[in-house]
């Protein structure tokens, strides 16, 4: 085999550099390797072993794994030391992978690939595997049909390893290129140029026998391309393979569906060699500036993609993506490439962010300082907290901490960091009930919508109520019973529209008297006016007040002049009526009664033309609008005058707070 430099150095020309076919074995390695037990055939580049070893092999390796295992099993059947330098190993490896996907049929088919693989002159390529571009050029260059065996054994197979369907394929293929290139000369002889657009349609598949990137035709729909075609669509392998096909001038309708299933997985599996296209012809231009220009679509789509992303990145997310553009080549490298300026432009991304990303070791990483900063500083904090084990408030663990940790923290801080460690200080902390309850206040106060204009309305416009304690007779320990009231009055009339009486003071009572009110219906949109005591704030009573139709207005807190005239209601009632000298709670009810229907009826009050309720209300109900108008305007300087005396009231007390 002295013979074979040359007609190796022939047919790897055009290979990448830094690749060889790997260590060849001579002729004494050959004749230990042909006795060896475990080894079927036997070749200058690889070997094939039996099934059985192989399968025995695979179990070891599914189990256990790794490398170490099979130098392990070759070792144990003497074929390490002479495999030690070769690929055979990694080789081995990948094929018990692929075994395990079930990329291959069966395990006998494996085997062979294993060792064809091995050899250097086949690779894998979709599913299967395929000769080396260079192998096979240079055997149907070299060799005739009939003499293809003779040149297998020439490179390091033999033809039991390569197989007799490889073979016939291989026949096949010459075949293909003779006629392929009868095609391309009828053609000519006819006049079709097979390197236009426009003539695709006119002929099937061979029309491509002389495109560049075809390397061959078969049948009238199916071709294979070349190691430069996947070498230039590597970077556009995303897009539908019609698009690309079409960027090759090829009319993807004359191609099956089979071929460009092909085409496709070999393009998403194609690692890149140094093979190139250096022809130079009109087809070449129009291919590479319809590339070019897809290249700078995709690119500018990939920009837009980025841009995108890039407004709602994380700081951390933006120094990573600004270190990948980094690594982005420029127009320094590529005289017709993107500068950085444009680079940044077109992701949105302005130059001062871009290098301070870059340059500072420090960015994005802010929240991750924050946090450990909080860390140490929540461990001095603690250090106050915990001092001498008795309770701080948070004022008093701002004023020792520089006693006791030297350094300062503001209070909102010191807050903040007892919040997210969950200490919880007991001094002075807010009572939950009382948060309860003010919570409870603030969503149920109603406004005051009277604002003390009591007398500027007609009757049934407005509505006053309240509840006030009553005692009355003894009880068996000798003390006074209690009974509470609940009254409703018009402050235009004076009218007492409801006087209830009970011996709780909840919110039945207040229920009971807006009962009794409806006896009494006032106009639509009335004003029910009162304190804010805790019956007229519970939901019940609400609810109840919105369904009768009318609105609810309360007094500022502990302020009695916003509901005076009920007041003075009160008072008057418990001036006049003896209720204290009932003994049982029938009598008091029966009293109370008694004196608000000769509260009514019979009691004339100075202030309403020396009248009782009952015809107060008669004569208002009586007024014309001309004399309404009159009486609303008496009643509106009242009121005037009125809150000028309550303002120089107020004036007086603020002079004497803290005296």
């Amino acid at each position: 085999m002295t013979d074979m430099a040359p007609l190796m150095g022939a047919f790897l020309n055009g290979r990448a550099e830094g690749e060889d076919m790997g260590r060849r074995f001579t002729e004494e390695e050959m004749e230990q390797l042909r006795k060896n037990p475990a080894v079927k055939l036997v070749s200058a580049l690889t070997i094939v072993l039996k099934q059985s070893y192989y399968s025995m092999m695979l179990e070891h390796w599914k189990k256990h794994g790794g490398v170490e295992g099979i130098r392990k099993d070759l070792a144990e059947y003497k074929l390490l030391e002479i495999l030690e330098d070769t690929e055979y190993i990694e080789v081995l490896e990948w094929g018990f992978k692929k075994e395990q996907y079930n990329c291959f049929e069966n395990s006998a088919d494996n085997v062979i690939n294993v060792a064809l693989v091995a050899s250097g002159l086949f690779v894998h390529r979709a599913s299967s595997i395929a000769w080396v571009p260079e192998v096979k050029k240079f055997l149907l260059e070299k060799y005739p049909e009939q003499t293809f065996e003779e040149g297998i054994i020439k490179i390091g197979l033999t033809p039991e390893i390569v197989g007799s369907q490889r073979i016939c394929a291989l026949r096949q293929t010459a075949k293909q290129g003779q006629k392929r290139k009868t095609v391309a000369e009828d053609a000519a002889k006819r006049g079709y140029q097979t390197t236009t657009p426009e003539d695709q349609t006119k002929r099937d598949a061979y029309i491509y026998v002389c495109n560049p990137y075809v390397r061959e035709v078969a049948g009238k729909s199916r071709l294979w391309m070349t190691g430069s075609f996947f070498n230039e669509m590597k970077a556009l392998q995303k897009l539908p393979i019609d698009r690309i096909l079409e960027i090759y001038e090829i009319d993807a309708s004359l191609i099956s569906q089979r071929t460009k299933n092909n085409i496709q997985q070999e393009l998403l599996e194609w690692r890149r060699t140094k093979e190139r296209q250096n022809e130079v012809s009109d087809q070449m231009i129009r291919i590479q500036t319809r590339r070019l220009n897809t290249l700078c679509d995709y690119s500018d789509a990939l920009f837009d993609d980025i841009s995108k992303k890039a407004v709602v990145t994380t700081p951390l997310q933006k120094k990573q993506l600004c270190g990948q553009i980094s690594e982005y080549p420029t127009s320094l490298e590529y005289p017709y490439g993107y500068s950085m300026r444009e680079i940044l432009g077109k992701i949105g991304i302005s130059k001062t962010t871009y290098y301070k990303a870059l340059n500072c070791k420090g960015y994005g990483m802010g929240e991750e300082l924050r946090h450990e900063r909080d860390r140490r500083d929540l461990v001095l904090l603690m250090k106050v907290v915990e001092y001498k084990g008795f309770e701080k408030g948070i004022r008093q663990i701002y004023m020792m901490m520089p006693d006791i940790t030297g350094e300062q923290f503001a209070i909102s801080k010191i807050r903040r960091l007892l919040r997210s460690a969950g200490v919880k200080t007991k001094v002075r902390s807010e009572n939950p009930n009382r948060q309860r309850t003010r919570k409870f206040h603030e969503r149920n106060t109603k406004p005051n919508l009277l604002e003390r204009k009591f007398r500027l309305h007609r009757p049934n416009e407005v509505r006053l109520t309240d509840v006030t304690y009553l005692d009355y007779g003894r009880d068996e320990d000798g003390g006074k019973k209690r009974a509470y009231g609940s009254s409703c009055i018009d402050p235009v009339t004076g009218k007492v529209l409801a006087f209830n009486v009970s011996e709780s003071n909840d919110v039945e009572l207040a229920l009971e008297t807006l009962e009794t009110l409806s006896d009494y219906p006032a106009v639509v949109g009335a004003l029910l006016h009162s304190d804010q005591g805790i019956l007229y704030l519970t939901e019940e009573f609400q609810q109840k007040v919105r369904e009768m139709g009318m609105a609810q207005s309360m007094s500022k807190r502990g302020n009695c002049w916003d509901n005076s005239p009920q007041e003075s209601f009160f008072g008057h009632f418990k001036d006049e009526c003896p209720y204290e000298e009932c003994d049982t709670f029938e009598e008091l009810r029966s009293k109370i009664d008694e004196y608000a229907h000769y509260y009514n009826n019979e009691r004339h009050q100075w202030d309403r033309k020396k009248m009782t309720p009952l015809e107060y209300e008669k004569y208002m109900n009586g007024m014309t609008d001309e004399e309404f108008a009159a009486y609303i305007e008496t009643e509106q300087a009242k009121y005037v005058n009125m809150k000028k005396r309550a303002e120089k009231l107020a004036k007086e007390r603020a002079k004497t707070l803290g005296v």
